[in-house]
């Protein structure tokens, strides 16, 4: 589940990436297309201001001046009347020929990256959804398995101690990012922390822990090495008791040195220098 959600965070991040950069096209298009948009309104006004005076000056229509007009006024008249054309034209600036093809081109551009980028938004959607559920799946596991293995860790725990008290305590309330502390309280002793335990007291709270999770994941089989190497005898001997009572659901493949141990052992093998030899 982990590596999955950081798979999907990186899927965010790329997609993330992929829309700032459409994002980006889409504001240099958008750019583009109202600068040609300003030129087309300029050329409509001044289009329109040359066709209202020929109108209102000579009451004609553009087609009929084309086809009737005629002048009997003077070369020089004329030229002034050119001259003045002229100056109306110069003031319209260069005219770009090109500008409905381009305008068509850019719309289309931008009608493509308008459409990736609403796709892009859904995609990311989707992930944070897939990643939301997934997260609320794993919270909804761990805190029903972290439970479970409290409870028998606290029964696993005083059964092993013959007294006493222990408890799992997260060190915040988010399950995904929390920490776990043991807390215990030996027969006889205050509750404390599993650092201020004897090296014996910590061992056998840790192979509680470990028969706790086995009660809730039982697992084919275990293999054991010294973990009671620091217990007293008696200890020993309710380790070895409690294992044997696991043994009809878990087969377990313990090495030792602890007489205790190997007395509740179905079997036995010796090994040294020379042979192997069963017990």
């Amino acid at each position: 589940m982990k590596q999955q959600r950081i798979e999907l965070n990186e899927q965010i991040d790329a997609q993330e990436a992929t829309l700032q950069v459409c994002h980006q096209d889409i504001l240099a298009i958008e750019n583009h297309y109202q600068d040609i948009k300003a030129e087309q309104s300029k050329l409509d006004v001044l289009i329109h201001h040359a066709i209202d005076h020929l109108n209102d000056e000579y009451q004609l229509t553009v087609e009929r001046a084309k086809s009737e007009y005629t002048s009997d006024e003077s070369i020089d008249a004329l030229r002034k009347k050119v001259k003045l054309m002229k100056m109306s034209i110069d003031e319209l600036g260069p005219v770009n020929l090109n500008a409905i093809e381009q305008f068509e081109e850019l719309n289309e551009r931008y009608t493509f990256l308008s459409e990736q980028r609403t796709d892009l938004r859904k995609a990311k959607e989707t992930l944070e959804q897939i990643i939301s559920e997934m997260d609320q799946e794993v919270t909804e596991r761990f805190k029903e398995t972290f439970h479970a293995i409290q409870g028998h860790f606290t029964a696993v725990f005083i059964q092993l101690f013959g007294g006493g008290d222990a408890e799992l305590q997260l060190t915040e309330a988010d399950y995904l990012t929390a920490g776990i502390d043991i807390v215990v309280q030996p027969p006889g002793k205050k509750l404390q922390h599993l650092s201020l335990l004897s090296g014996g007291e910590r061992a056998l709270t840790a192979i509680a822990l470990l028969f706790a999770i086995l009660k809730v994941r039982s697992a084919p089989f275990v293999i054991l090495d010294e973990v009671e190497a620091a217990l007293d005898e008696a200890n020993v001997i309710r380790y070895a008791k409690y294992l044997n009572e696991l043994s009809d659901e878990t087969q377990f493949i313990v090495i030792t040195h602890r007489k205790g141990t190997m007395e509740f052992a179905d079997r036995l093998y010796g090994c040294n220098n020379a042979r192997i030899r069963c017990y």
